[in-house]
């Protein structure tokens, strides 16, 4: 283990503390202003408590990032405002429309998700003015989510996070935290603004964005409204050099590999396969194909959003407000093309080049039908179009010592989402290239009377409009997600302790939940084949739905004047799933006017999500590790030293148990002097029974029993042969044996293992006396995670090197990530803030620690290291008068490329990196 601060980490925050302690020596001012940036949070609310009329603000660690950050930082979307947060950081928790495609591993285009200590969006609670907004209609792989895409920047006031659990104050599944949207309430008069950005590389990555904000007040009314439009250009993995080339090319190419069988025992490639793309391998010649000339990196993406509120005030301090938001995001994403395995073609087909056929005939093969392996020609492009509403009507008031608030809301999300290139028809396929393709798209004519060809040879360029007219499909996914709920809170003081009051705080929430998400019957499995319609294309089935009522209570017990106890328990009740009981503990004692010191405990109950309960049949891909020294190396491997790729399906299990995780967190406040602070938070959390896939198991279970190794389709002539039947779990190999190449995977959802993971959180911040030169802040926010383990099924047996296993106890060995592929040890951003007059400015860094490559893949050198990564960003504003002001933000000034990491297919971690470059955004805001 590194020790505690790596060489950068400790410059950074020493560079910064210095300052910070010499000030300590001037006398501080008495009539110096606010700092601009400084938050002053609403005495009665905070994200983390329901009690009101109390000081909570220190009480939890909690990140805030204002009106003031959010205009200097630039970020034209939620997703890039919470780069800027290093609890945010590390680890594949997080995703963006950068890891989104047509692929099931992939996100939903046009989509984001936020987590929270990397354990995942499922375990990440993501709010609304601190309400429940309804989840993405589609879900990402079986985790349901809140897409932040669909919400707008210009309506947010401040994001607040909470970096604990706080299952007992808002609901089981906020086991990591709370991500708290405030959106804008109040507003007078007009602003409108307007951005552009681009990168300084040559590409068109443009990013417009404009947007409105009007607003009016009256004695009793006030109102607003809020419209933002946002468009991002595609930025394409060939569009940098780092990502141009994959590092493991397709053997899979548009010129196929053919095999006859029989006579030819390898595999063999047209002569027009260009030079660079023939290679020999497992199975003879193949013509590869670099998959990254096809793929987005960062698909297009159009939205348009607007938000209003309305609120009145009536007599004896009654009042009743409301929401509306509407949004319409369209994104159209790119992956690799379509790949396609063992199809016959015709020995006879027109299209044959001469010198393939004759290399056949010198074989003796002279008649029947050859067997083909290759890819379509063009990308799988989706383009995805979802509709968001949310409407919410409610009251607050006082009665006596007591406040109460209730409100109704209702929230609907639908998408819609179509292939416009690159998916094929199976049937009219495999009939084109048997010359059996009609033109009305039947599949029994024969050639020479009326059917058509599809060419696969000579890169499948030679094929009319008319074929491709026919074998391509839409194959059209909807999808619909809605919250319906109601909720009432009543909060004041009961009781006194000495003489402090105790505040309470009691409410209750009910809601309604539903989702669907249905696949076009082209994407899911034909049960009279045991075949998907359409070549390489995910899907996922989901039809569920869920009632959930909670109670809750919490208060704090003023046991002196600085010393405190919060207690919290909310019982959450599932009509498909039972109920639970999750306490909170936390304490807070200021030991002195510059020391404060707290501390809590919480638990969390889980249930599946409607996702993972109500899934059908889930259509994704994986790979068996088949390097040297794997436990499936001389049996499922057959001795083949790479990874084994397979498709899968997955399956839905009503038969799951909760997931359950204890977390607390140990931290201190210090105020060093009037404008130092310096905030350290030891975190730790242990989640169990989590649900996930398990495929590697299922492979040991089919060494122990044979049985479950089947045909991959029926062959002539064999009446012992087993195919595998849809929803039977099991292995498909081509030959229906142990060591034979694996075709297809069926398995199920289970409760699996456990995860866990603790760190420190460092906040250091130091305001300087207003002078000549202006009033300067510094800041330093790093993330130190200490240990992310989380448990997988293993066998004695395995004699893998893999870095970070632990020994194998029962079936289980815990992975250490941190410092492994993906998860960075440390996160740390750190800036300096100033401001003069009509002009501010902000600059800043961030910084990614370096972390092991993926060695676990055949072409990654073991040991290699993937380096840290520090960018350098600023902003600058002006007031050009009380109306309008200029801003320019560059992001990435040094236009440094991301580290190179082999691991990934576009050569970088597109996780915790990226490879726009230097990005200049120049806005403009114009109010009245």
């Amino acid at each position: 283990m590194k020790s505690l601060l790596n060489p950068l980490a400790f410059a950074v925050a020493m560079a910064l503390a210095a300052p910070a302690v010499l000030a300590q020596s001037e006398p501080p001012s008495t009539d110096a202003p606010e700092e601009a940036e400084a938050v002053t949070l609403d005495e009665v609310t905070v994200t983390g408590s329901n009690l009101r009329g109390i000081d909570l603000q220190e009480a939890q660690p909690i990140t805030i990032l204002d009106a003031e950050a959010i205009r200097q930082f630039g970020a034209n979307t939620v997703g890039d405002l919470l780069k800027q947060v290093t609890e945010t950081g590390g680890g594949t928790g997080n995703f963006s429309t950068a890891n989104s495609g047509a692929l099931q591993a992939d996100a939903p285009a046009g989509t984001a998700g936020a987590s929270l200590r990397g354990l995942g969006t499922s375990s990440t609670l993501t709010l609304v003015n601190g309400r429940r907004v309804a989840a993405s209609s589609f879900a990402n792989g079986s985790e349901n989510f809140v897409d932040i895409n669909a919400i707008p920047m210009a309506a947010i006031d401040r994001i607040e996070i909470l970096t604990t659990g706080a299952s007992a104050i808002y609901g089981a599944d906020a086991v990591a935290g709370v991500i708290n949207l405030v959106l804008r309430r109040d507003f007078e008069g007009l602003r409108l603004s307007g951005s552009y950005g681009d990168s300084s590389r040559g590409t068109d990555e443009g990013r417009y964005n404009a947007n409105l904000v009007a607003g009016f007040a009256r004695d009793r009314v006030r109102g607003m409204l809020i419209v933002d439009a946002y468009r991002r250009n595609a930025l394409y993995d060939r569009d940098r050099d780092i990502s141009a080339v994959e590092p493991r090319p397709s053997q899979q190419g548009i010129f196929p590999s053919f095999n006859d069988l029989d006579f030819a025992q390898d595999d063999i490639v047209e002569a027009a396969c260009p030079p660079d793309q023939f290679g020999i391998g497992r199975f003879g010649e193949y013509c590869g194909v670099n998959r990254n000339a096809y793929t987005a990196t960062d698909p297009q993406l159009e939205t348009l959003g607007a938000y209003g509120t309305l609120s009145v005030d009536f007599a004896d301090g009654l009042e009743y407000f409301a929401e509306v938001a509407l949004q319409r995001n369209q994104s159209r994403a790119d992956s690799a093309p379509a790949p396609w395995t063992e199809e016959l073609v015709d020995f006879a087909h027109p299209g044959m080049p001469a010198e393939l056929r004759q290399r056949f005939l010198a074989l003796g093969f002279d008649t029947g039908a050859l067997v083909g392996i290759g890819r379509f020609p063009d990308a799988r492009t989706l383009e995805v179009t979802t509709r968001n509403w949310r409407l919410l009507n409610g009251l607050r008031g006082s009665a006596g010592r007591w406040d109460w608030e209730t409100a109704l809301s209702a929230a609907r999300s639908e998408s819609r989402q179509e292939a416009v290139a690159g998916i094929y028809n199976v049937e009219r396929i495999r009939a084109g290239l048997l010359g059996e393709l009609c033109a009305s798209g039947a599949t029994n004519c024969s050639p020479g009377s009326g059917g058509l060809w599809y060419d696969p040879f000579n890169g499948q360029a030679g094929n009319s409009a008319q074929v491709l007219d026919l074998v391509r499909e839409q194959v059209p996914r909807d999808g619909t997600s809605t919250l319906y709920s109601w909720d009432g809170k009543l909060t004041g003081s009961l009781g006194t302790l000495g003489d402090r009051d105790i505040a309470w705080a009691f409410g209750a929430e009910l809601r309604r939940e539903e989702i669907t998400d249905e696949p076009s019957p082209l994407a899911t499995i034909d049960r009279s084949t045991g075949e998907v319609p359409v070549y390489g294309f995910g899907s996922t089935a989901v039809d569920a739905a869920r009632t959930q009522w909670a109670l809750f209570a919490e208060t704090n017990l003023p046991v002196t004047d600085t010393f405190d106890v919060r207690l919290a328990a909310r019982y959450d009740h599932y009509d498909d799933f039972g109920g639970d009981v999750n306490p909170s503990l936390g304490l807070r004692w200021r030991a002195s006017d510059s020391v404060l010191l707290r501390g809590g405990w919480n638990t969390s109950f889980r249930a599946p999500s409607l996702a993972q309960v109500g899934a059908g049949t889930s259509l994704s891909s994986g790979a068996l590790p088949c390097s040297t020294g794997s436990e499936f190396f001389t049996s499922f491997c057959g001795g083949f030293a790479g990874d084994d790729a397979y498709l899968s399906e997955i399956y839905g299990n009503p038969d799951l148990d909760a997931e359950t995780s204890t977390a607390w967190y140990l931290g201190t406040v210090f105020n060093l002097g009037d404008r130092t602070t310096l905030t350290l938070d030891y975190w730790n959390f242990d989640q169990r029974d989590l649900v996930d896939i398990d495929p590697l198991e299922l492979f040991r279970q089919a060494l122990a029993d044979p049985s479950l190794v089947y045909n991959a389709r029926p062959r002539a002539g064999d009446p012992n042969q087993r195919v595998l039947l849809p929803g039977v779990i099991g292995i498909a190999t081509r030959g229906g044996d142990i060591g034979d190449p694996v075709d297809d995977v069926q398995l199920q959802l289970i409760n699996i293992g456990q995860q866990k993971t603790d760190g420190i959180d460092i906040g250091l911040e130091h305001q300087f006396n207003e002078g000549d030169w202006g009033r300067f802040k510094g800041y330093v926010d790093a993330t130190w995670t200490r240990s992310f383990q989380r448990s997988e099924s293993c066998s004695p047996n395995d004699t893998s090197t893999r870095r970070g296993a632990g020994a194998c106890v029962d079936g289980q060995r815990l992975f250490e990530r941190v410092g492994e592929f993906r998860y960075p040890e440390w996160l740390v951003n750190a800036g300096l803030a100033w401001s003069r007059g009509d002009w501010s400015a902000r600059f800043w860094v961030n910084h990614v620690d370096g972390f092991y490559d993926d060695d676990e893949l055949s072409n990654v050198p073991a040991g290699r290291r993937v380096s840290s990564w520090t960018t350098l960003n600023a902003s600058i504003n002006w007031d050009l008068d009380e109306r309008q002001s200029l801003g320019l933000n560059i992001r990435n000034l040094a236009d440094r490329d991301p580290p190179l990491a082999l691991g990934s297919a576009n050569n970088f971690d597109d996780y915790n990196h990226n490879s726009l470059g230097r990005y200049l955004t120049l806005s403009y805001v114009y109010r009245h």
